[in-house]
């Protein structure tokens, strides 16, 4: 029984020699090499056992600079962010469409159909409850929006489109196209 249960803690105990945490983290690794995270360790593990202040702040070393995939003979060329004014109007392929969006735009151009051209099968819902649902949101454009959010034109989970065209609250898609 004895040898058994020392087979059973061998490998625990070897682990256990290897030291703690020696090798797969590197703060860890670091402890005894004088960094920052080194310094904290120290002061923390003091502080846990009486005998020392708590540290005030943990150091977090970041890398200066992220490494870059670099092609022999190309320049790198840093990456730039575009500054949109706020009273831009959306820009699509087929031009500028004032008070729309690209969402919109798109969804318009998906869709083939004339409105009260009835494309999706639907159960239930009527006019009188499409026309509540739609009295909530200031314009076409939000109404519509947020039926493609919900999951329109496939389902329809707020009655909005009991017609089954796939535009709601008086949307006209023909002039997005």
């Amino acid at each position: 029984m004895r040898k058994h249960v020392m087979l059973a803690l061998s490998p625990v105990l070897a682990l256990a020699a290897c030291g703690e945490n020696a090798g797969w983290n590197p703060n860890y690794s670091a402890m005894h090499n004088g960094s920052d995270y080194a310094q904290y360790w120290q002061q923390r593990e003091a502080a846990l056992h009486g005998r020392g202040g708590v540290p005030q702040t943990i150091p977090v070393q970041l890398p200066a600079q992220a490494p870059q995939v670099v092609q022999p003979g190309r320049k790198v060329v840093p990456a730039t962010v575009a500054v949109v004014p706020a009273n831009a109007q959306p820009v699509t392929a087929g031009g500028p469409y004032p008070g729309s969006t690209p969402v919109l735009v798109r969804y318009a151009r998906q869709e083939r159909q004339n409105p009260g051209t009835s494309a999706y099968t639907r159960t239930g819902g009527s006019v009188v409850s499409a026309a509540s649902q739609c009295s909530r949101y200031s314009s076409a454009d939000h109404a519509q929006r947020a039926f493609i959010a919900a999951g329109g034109p496939i389902l329809d989970p707020r009655g909005m489109d009991p017609d089954g065209d796939g535009y709601v609250c008086g949307w006209d898609p023909r002039p997005l196209r």
